[in-house]
């Protein structure tokens, strides 16, 4: 037989068992649209977290390496220790930014000698350009932002407000220094994590996968220095102001090192080496590792913590998933096999056609393989309309916790993304087709099929 027979007494069989055919796409299908609509949220959610967590540097990931002084000790040898760090770095593909720490008035900012981030340095502005988190761009502008008592509609004011008077703008502060503010970092302005916990929401379900979402805090950041730069007055430097440094060190001699890595997952793996990790509660009571030595965070935002959660939630959303696919697997082998079981008259007409016993199995694989296929897009469609309809009714809330989360605008947030776990679902049924022919193999001989219709 060619395969257009195959498909066509394949849907022949789905045609003639209607009803059990529709009730185990349906029963196996809503099975697994739960799993699929909890794939779709939370890949959607690691998208769009870590997509704004990474826009500013064009995907990479800034982190900032340092000593440990409570370990190095009152001796530690500190040029020695940041070579370590730099060879480290470069273990692990890591690239060195040359910086140096200018602490000013305003507050401490990272003098980076290469571009890192995505917004362009504009050449005709003769002052400092920086790229800061919101409240340091109010702070600059001299604008007042509300306490993190304040109410929500007012915190997301004052972001809305900060937002479109420095952005891409000159601000000018109390003391009259100018700057230019190239990009805006997402940081933590008044909310630590993406809880709707932070809007007063507390018994949303999402919020057992939004509280792992840590915005983190940025750094301050010149990216060009004015050509000319203002003198301090060195008789009263408690009177300087703005970008009046009063004094560039390089981050190297302060134990600091920064590097630039591929991808957050390269970030990650550099994080986790010996020598770097200390969980935070470990750090607490001073249990981290022997090897330990050097803290690392990043410097803009936090991916690498936010990844290492999200590790931990695709963990637990996969034993779930384990469970879940035993469960439907059983019963779309059971299903199968009953299905099977109850064709002896059809399977005794294909043996009449002259039809042998593996081309009977290749019509029932068909069969059963038509099923699954239908199963899977079941689950596949309805995960997608859960997850889209759960991402709608939460659209306000989403945006509302991101603003305050990371000091951005949005009109939407939407969870909803791919991931490959819906082809895992595709295989599970496509092996379940495969066994259930195989277990019912019997069931396709001539001998066999004669014992039953006796």
């Amino acid at each position: 037989m060619r395969l257009t027979d195959y498909l066509r007494l394949g849907f022949a069989g789905v045609k003639a068992h209607k009803k059990r055919a529709f009730t185990v796409v349906i029963i196996v299908g809503l099975l697994f649209s739960v799993i699929t609509a909890g794939a779709f949220i939370l890949q959607g959610l690691e998208n769009v977290v870590l997509g704004i967590m990474l826009a500013p540097t064009n995907g990479e990931v800034l982190v900032v390496s340092s000593v440990d002084t409570k370990i190095c000790g009152e001796n530690c040898d500190i040029a020695t220790e940041v070579v370590e760090i730099k060879k480290n770095i470069e273990r692990y593909d890591g690239k060195i930014i040359p910086a140096k720490i200018s602490q000013t008035a305003d507050g401490m900012f990272y003098k980076l000698e290469e571009k890192v981030f995505s917004s362009e340095t504009n050449d005709a502005i003769d002052m400092a350009q920086v790229v800061v988190p919101l409240g340091t761009a109010a702070n600059l502008a001299g604008m007042e932002m509300p306490e993190r008592d304040a109410e929500v509609a007012e915190q997301l004011d004052a972001i809305r407000e900060v937002r479109a008077k420095t952005l891409g703008k000159v601000v000018e502060n109390k003391n009259g220094e100018q700057y230019y503010i190239a990009d805006i970092l997402p940081d933590g302005v008044y909310a630590n994590n993406l809880s709707f916990m932070n809007i007063g929401q507390d018994g949303n379900p999402l919020n057992l996968i939004l509280g792992q979402m840590r915005t983190g805090v940025s750094q301050n950041f010149i990216t060009k220095s004015a050509k000319t730069e203002p003198k301090a007055d060195e008789s009263n430097t408690e009177q300087s102001s703005g970008l009046i440094a009063m004094g560039d060190i390089d981050a190297e001699e302060m134990g600091m090192v920064l590097a630039q890595f591929e991808n957050v997952k390269a970030a990650y793996d550099y994080y986790q080496d010996k020598a770097n990790y200390c969980s935070e509660t470990d750090r607490i009571f001073s249990l981290c590792g022997k090897d330990y030595k050097y803290q690392v965070v990043s410097a803009v935002s936090d991916p690498i913590m936010t990844y290492e959660n999200l590790q931990n939630a695709w963990l637990v959303f996969k034993i779930a998933v384990a469970v879940l696919t035993v469960i439907a697997l059983i019963i779309a082998i059971s299903t199968y096999g009953r299905l099977i079981g109850k064709d002896m008259k059809i399977i005794s007409l294909y043996h009449a056609m002259g039809a042998n016993g593996k081309q009977i199995r290749l019509v029932y694989l068909t069969y059963l393989l038509m099923l699954s296929i239908m199963a899977v897009g079941f689950a596949v469609v309805v995960g997608l309309a859960l997850a889209a309809v759960l991402s709608l009714v939460n659209t306000t809330n989403l945006v509302q916790v991101f603003a305050l989360g990371f000091g951005i605008e949005t009109e939407s947030v939407w969870l909803v993304g791919w991931n490959n776990l819906v082809l895992g679902i595709a295989g599970v049924m496509i092996f379940a087709a495969v066994i259930a022919v195989l277990i019912g193999n019997g069931n396709f001989t001539s001998k066999e099929l004669a014992r039953k219709i006796k």
